[in-house]
């Protein structure tokens, strides 16, 4: 018996930490947890670095972050899609979503710190700029309470939350915001309503079967708050 330690007690956990995100299609009360910068080496090469603006909301029923990486070349172009009626139109750029996301959250926790950020970014020579500026006018509005809404997206033949759409371009080419995804009065469409109603009415196994290959695929951009991103594929 003198092998046994009874005085680790004192400093056994006695319950888990782990916690769980945010189901898709729901508006959630959260609290903002914080913005903050981080560094992720890649996967299929150990050389490759990344830079990420991490941003995080949690509410009771879990967590949610969204990650977005750094812009590189490209990121601001705009791809061209055809209507069903065979018209052409743009969408919006991985440069627009971001710039459009930082935006939105900013507005929303800090007014008047956005409008001082909006005033300085004339100043900006980086997007490392935009992230620090960002980081400081909203790590005052930490613990702050507000509303998220989450829609869904398939991944590796599961459905996740993400954000929804929430920026668009007009007939003149202008970026507009499509959507609130963040602050009060949030609703789903008549579209997200049906499709909510899709994923909650879906058989928990199968998620990539035919029949719900259609779940949820309305994600705008890069995909957010996964641990299982394999950052060369999407970079």
């Amino acid at each position: 018996m003198s092998e046994f330690n009874f005085g680790s007690l004192a400093t056994t956990q006695a319950t888990s930490n782990v916690q769980q995100r945010l189901k898709p299609w729901g508006i959630y009360p959260v609290k903002f947890s914080g913005a903050r910068k981080e560094t992720i080496k890649g996967k299929k090469d150990p050389n490759a670095v990344y830079e990420i603006l991490k941003v995080r909301f949690d509410g009771a029923d879990g967590y949610y972050e969204e990650s977005i990486f750094y812009p590189k070349d490209g990121d601001e172009k705009r791809p061209t899609y055809t209507s069903k009626e065979g018209h052409e139109y743009q969408g919006a750029s991985s440069f627009d979503r971001t710039m459009t996301f930082i935006a939105q959250v900013a507005e929303v926790l800090n007014p008047e710190g956005f409008k001082k950020m909006q005033a300085a970014s004339a100043k900006f020579r980086s997007f490392d700029d935009v992230v620090t500026a960002f980081i400081k006018i909203t790590d005052s509005a930490k613990g702050k309470e507000t509303n998220l809404k989450l829609v869904g997206r398939t991944q590796n033949g599961n459905v996740v939350a993400s954000l929804p759409k929430f920026v668009a371009i007009n007939k003149n080419g202008e970026k507009f915001t499509c959507d609130n995804f963040v602050g009060d009065k949030l609703f789903f469409s008549a579209y997200e309503e049906s499709k909510k109603a899709e994923y909650l009415s879906a058989k928990p196994t199968n998620m990539d079967s035919g029949e719900n290959s259609t779940i949820a695929k309305e994600v705008d951009g890069k995909a957010a708050g996964s641990e299982d991103i394999d950052f060369e594929s999407l970079l």
